[in-house]
């Protein structure tokens, strides 16, 4: 993971109908983010076929990505929101950040560099999708219809998805919904994912090592995949938002549980990767889509259990 003085040739992708540029002084961080974002990555062949581009009307924002850690221990990264610095000390990672719109804010603990550099170019696109908004949220369809998960890490969103994308519900994304809150459509968000053995083992999973880029931090209890080398075929559509499952943890048996529509507004901005400056006018802005989503707590059980009940929601059967 070491890079010279020089930058890169840009990388360019687009998200939800933005370009993005990626310009690093490290080639293994620019194949990591190629591995990763593949589905988003423009080819050199496609760059300039944007008419409005040719005529200089439309701009790129750049995200300029200077790793330094095999030299000085230090890895900068910065757009036109952010500025983030990771500095490795005694084999773990300390972050300064500053945006924009807040105060410098620090975070310590270990948080290895790709997680870092995909959570920064996460709030890239966050400030750019004026029209989407972000959340820490598996997401699936069925029959046209979307469903979200909102989950804090390691309570198992990527495991129910891919389960549930293995029973014949569509994939938008195991870890980012992308929600249109005015129209209540969900966009695909198709990155790499990341499944745990111990995920592989509970969905009866075996899945082949892949080459990853030298950049990824090798971790031996994971395997990053593309969606479609587990289930062809399965990514969806723009849907209809129709239900948001908050996950509550584990049991025997699973549960859901229903939540009134002012308490579940409020409950999934706790789990929100948009900046949401003023809550207030945000509430205000979600309150008509909520209106017409129904919101639970769902408990994991057995997986299948767990399935055939978020099956049971779209043919309207509906635990009491």
């Amino acid at each position: 993971m070491s890079g010279g003085k020089e930058l890169l040739l840009e990388d360019v992708y687009n998200f939800l109908g933005h370009e993005i540029g990626i310009q690093s002084n490290s080639r293994g961080v620019l194949e990591y983010l190629r591995f990763i974002y593949n589905r988003f990555y423009f080819r050199d062949d496609k760059i300039y076929l944007d008419p409005l581009r040719e005529q200089g009307k439309t701009q790129r924002l750049i995200v300029r990505i200077i790793d330094h850690l095999n030299s000085s221990n230090e890895l900068l990264i910065n757009d036109s929101y952010h500025l983030y610095r990771l500095l490795k000390k005694d084999g773990s990672y300390h972050i300064r950040g500053q945006n924009l719109r807040t105060l410098a804010y620090d975070t310590e603990g270990y948080c290895d560099p790709p997680t870092i550099i995909q959570s920064a170019l996460l709030q890239t696109i966050s400030f750019l999708t004026k029209d989407y908004h972000l959340f820490h949220a598996g997401a699936v369809s069925w029959d046209d219809g979307g469903i979200i998960f909102p989950a804090s890490p390691r309570m198992g969103k990527t495991t129910l998805v891919v389960k549930l994308v293995s029973l014949g519900f569509k994939f938008l994304s195991d870890e980012v919904a992308c929600l249109d809150s005015n129209r209540g459509v969900l966009e695909p968000f198709p990155r790499k994912i990341n499944i745990r053995y111990e995920s592989q083992s509970l969905l009866g999973l075996k899945l082949v090592s892949n080459n990853k880029p030298h950049f990824m931090e090798t971790k031996e209890w994971e395997s990053t995949v593309d969606i479609d080398e587990i289930a062809p075929a399965t990514i969806a559509r723009s849907c209809p938002i129709r239900y948001i499952l908050f996950l509550r943890g584990f049991d025997e048996k699973p549960s859901l549980e229903y939540i009134p529509t002012s308490k579940s507004l409020l409950e999934l901005f706790n789990f929100s990767i948009s900046p949401v400056d003023d809550r207030a006018s945000m509430l205000f802005k979600f309150a008509p889509l909520m209106n017409r989503i129904q919101s639970f707590n769902l408990v994991v059980g057995n997986l299948n259990e767990t399935s055939d009940l978020i099956k049971r929601l779209f043919d309207g059967k509906i635990p009491d």
